[in-house]
């Protein structure tokens, strides 16, 4: 991906947990983590074919700029854009601490 300019604003969101009546932990809500400006990239047929990707999902990638905070971003949280969430599927560092370019699938407008 070329360095494109950051125009869009993303959410970032992490996963909270709670504890239960038995004082076990359970999912809780999402709750903001970051709200960083991202350059914004749809990934191509063409990419998603050369992956094997048999699933029909919406695939994207967002790069922003790298931070201490950003960095602890993993799998386990949830990306908000465009009205739906977006899965991480995949995070990578672009030169030394100067970009993160997070790969993410939509799973629809509305997901909780």
């Amino acid at each position: 991906m070329r360095i494109a300019e950051r125009d869009r604003k993303i959410i970032i969101l992490q996963a909270l947990t709670t504890e239960n009546e038995a004082g076990e932990e359970v999912p809780g809500p999402w709750s903001e983590y970051a709200t960083p400006w991202a350059a914004y990239q749809p990934v191509s047929d063409g990419e998603r074919m050369r992956a094997a990707a048999v699933e029909q999902k919406t695939d994207a990638r967002f790069q922003v700029v790298w931070t201490p905070r950003l960095a602890l971003v993993d799998g386990e949280f949830r990306i908000r854009f465009d009205g739906a969430d977006w899965r991480i599927t995949g995070i990578k560092e672009v030169g030394f601490r100067e970009r993160l370019e997070i790969t993410a699938w939509r799973l629809g407008k509305g997901v909780t």
